[in-house]
């Protein structure tokens, strides 16, 4: 049976993969895959998309999504990438600051001994630092946006964790198509993380291509 020219599977692993935009993991959702290689899969996956009906059905797919995302959120390719770049440029430690707080410290002292020994307490402050993450209402809007996940372990601790900037860059060439759809998909570019300087020269360069300037 066909669908939009396309058999089933075949529809069913584009539906997928323009949610995730993982040609490997789309491809065990819809194909029994339980005793294929991870190598295996990426190969025949990175073929499927190479399929021209399925590439042409993507194509349709994601003009679809994004005359719905113009018609009902006004969303326009330059938002999301400035989206996604904030979430690039987040960092962990804007997210916390020292706090300074009094610590009592009990301190006893006993002269004399036997029946004529003497007991006495006192009490003094000390002033101690200690770093811990801010409360929301310091943080931004764009800093609450980079936010993915807040659990607290079985130890009362608190982790915080923020969206990944290798995660984010990948978002970002996928969505202005800078991965082309040949081979070019296998191998995209690497990026180095901490070269920021390159990023965000590359950021721009993304940005000014969403805008159609050359």
């Amino acid at each position: 049976m066909e669908s939009n020219n396309l058999t089933i599977k075949q529809e069913a692993f584009c539906q997928a993969y323009v949610k995730s935009g993982d040609a490997s993991k789309s491809y065990r959702e819809v194909y029994s895959t339980s005793k294929m290689k991870e190598k295996s899969i990426w190969e025949i996956s990175s073929k499927l998309l190479k399929n021209i009906k399925v590439a042409t059905r993507l194509k349709e797919l994601k003009s679809k999504i994004s005359e719905i995302a113009d018609k009902q959120f006004n969303i326009t390719h330059e938002e999301i990438l400035n989206h996604l770049n904030i979430l690039r440029n987040s960092r962990i430690d804007e997210y916390v600051e020292y706090v300074e707080y009094e610590f009592p410290i009990i301190e006893t002292t006993t002269t004399g001994t036997g029946k004529n020994a003497v007991t006495t307490t006192s009490t003094r402050v000390e002033l101690r630092k200690e770093l811990r993450f801010k409360p929301f209402d310091k943080l931004t809007k764009e800093q609450l946006m980079c936010v993915e996940s807040i659990k607290q372990n079985r130890y009362g601790e608190i982790e915080l964790k923020l969206h990944g900037k290798d995660w984010t860059i990948d978002k970002i060439n996928k969505h202005i198509g800078f991965y082309e759809t040949d081979n070019k998909q296998k191998n995209p570019p690497a990026v180095e993380v901490n070269d920021e300087i390159n990023i965000d020269a590359r950021i721009k360069a993304l940005l000014d291509k969403s805008k159609g300037k050359k």
